[in-house]
């Protein structure tokens, strides 16, 4: 049925032109018509054909000009679009259109051949590339799973390395208050159970293993803010790492032992020795930071031109 088919939008104000590619296409495609670039954008903004013949030379809007434009918008820059001209046939106007957006350039007249061939190519070439970003999406996606799952098990495994420090902690001073109310018998035994518990706490051993952890999964992280913020204090970075992880104020406060207004007003020192601004999101700034925007890969990256 017609509506199945794919689509192919042709932009060309030669009715002779538009004849030529009816009959290359006509039994597998369905072809929608435009006679210059702006009525060509119009349907392709409405119709999303799967690729675009386009002529240069036109009126009202000339096929560079066009090419621009849908390659400015996000509902049409993915269709893939083939050049087509008997004028400028140069190859400074070849370089033109594939730097405007073009995927193939074609000159007039048609050999029937080489139109079909070419831009049944560009149609395939098009499908493998919205299979490489779908691809690089998909494991994108799957990496930023593991990172957050990984940031919750560095986040969990804080908060219990400190609630055991506490806990050991708060039971060497009863066992210090029960020895004091004991006779002398049971001192040694108190005191290898108080030396095992300190054994124990170990707060600077918690930390390095929370930093080699850390460093697993962010290895530039504190490089990175050591060499753009040098003034930064120890406690500073493991500050900026807490909150690289995700944790809230309170968690912090809790693993650091203090209270939620110094952890604000050590947020807020930070926040300066950072230069950031009064309405800057320090959260947003950490949590991102280090992080490299992966550049899209275009369709003239795959051109051997």
């Amino acid at each position: 049925m017609e509506e199945n088919k794919r689509k192919i939008l042709v932009v060309d104000n030669d009715h002779y032109n538009m004849r030529a590619i009816v009959k290359c296409f006509k039994d597998d495609f369905q072809i929608l018509y435009g006679t210059n670039g702006l009525q060509g954008f119009e349907i392709a903004m409405k119709e999303l054909p799967d690729i675009i013949i386009m002529d240069w030379e036109m009126p009202i809007m000339n096929g560079i000009e066009a090419i621009i434009r849908l390659k400015s918008d996000p509902l049409t820059r993915e269709i893939p679009i083939v050049m087509a001209t008997g004028v400028m046939t140069s190859s400074q106007d070849l370089k033109t259109a594939l730097e405007a957006g073009a995927i193939d350039f074609i000159r007039k007249p048609f050999d029937e051949l080489e139109l079909t061939s070419r831009t049944l190519a560009a149609l395939r070439l098009s499908h493998s590339h919205q299979r490489i970003k779908f691809l690089m999406a998909k494991e994108k996606e799957l990496l930023q799973e593991q990172l957050s799952r990984k940031e919750r098990e560095l986040t969990l495994q804080a908060i219990q390395i400190n609630e055991k420090n506490q806990f050991l902690t708060e039971v060497t001073e009863q066992i210090e208050g029960l020895r004091k109310r004991l006779d002398g018998r049971e001192d040694n035994l108190l005191l290898n159970i108080k030396k095992n518990l300190h054994y124990h706490i170990d707060a600077d051993k918690a930390w390095e293993n929370f930093l080699l952890h850390f460093e697993s999964v962010h290895p530039q992280f504190f490089s990175g803010l050591k060499q753009e913020f040098p003034t930064l204090t120890n406690n500073e970075l493991r500050l900026s790492a807490y909150i690289k992880i995700g944790m809230d104020n309170k968690e912090m406060a809790q693993i650091s032992g203090i209270g939620l207004g110094t952890i604000k007003s050590n947020l807020n020192r930070l926040k300066k020795k950072m230069n950031l601004e009064a309405n800057d999101s320090i959260r947003d700034f950490l949590i991102h930071y280090g992080q490299d925007d992966k550049k899209e890969l275009s369709f003239n990256s795959f051109l051997p031109f």
